[in-house]
């Protein structure tokens, strides 16, 4: 059984979209539909490198398939806090044929490109988030104020 691997805070928005949009993507009944979407998208990030500015979670798929991450030494500069450009681009290899398009995103668009491999990183990992539990207040206060306290569920409508 490997560790589970959870994805900092500082990721944790961005990495929850990667994974919702890549979701919505791979459909058993239209298999090719993902890798339709990333080449359509891949195209336009070749033509406008910065079609994707503020969305590091649509890089990240764009660059599924030109990056190689290495997690292995990239996972334990980025647990903790945010780690520097330097540091991600030393873990990563590029295929040949995106050179030019990686060297202009490093140049212009170099935070979200980092971004953009890091979520990659945690990806290729199958990273989990740490989701928010509030524990419930069954204080009196709290039961005294609950309006629906007590009705029949079947009284309400569905949205």
């Amino acid at each position: 059984m490997s560790k589970i691997v959870f994805v900092p805070d500082y990721l944790g928005d961005d990495y929850r979209m990667l994974i919702e949009n890549i979701e919505s993507y791979k459909d058993p009944e239209d298999p090719d539909l993902f890798k339709n979407y990333l080449d359509s998208l891949l195209a336009q990030l070749n033509k406008t490198p910065g079609f994707l500015a503020g969305m590091p979670d649509q890089l990240a798929i764009c660059l599924l398939n030109v990056v190689k991450v290495d997690c292995a030494k990239l996972l334990p500069l980025s647990l903790l806090s945010e780690p520097e450009w330097d540091d991600v681009k030393a873990c990563v290899g590029i295929h040949k044929n995106y050179r030019d398009l990686l060297s202009t995103l490093s140049n212009e668009f170099q935070h979200q490109l980092k971004i953009a491999l890091l979520l990659l990183c945690f990806y290729e990992l199958d990273a989990v988030t740490e989701e928010f539990n509030a524990e419930q207040d069954d204080s009196e206060e709290y039961q005294e104020h609950d309006e629906y306290q007590g009705q029949d569920p079947d009284s309400f409508d569905e949205l």
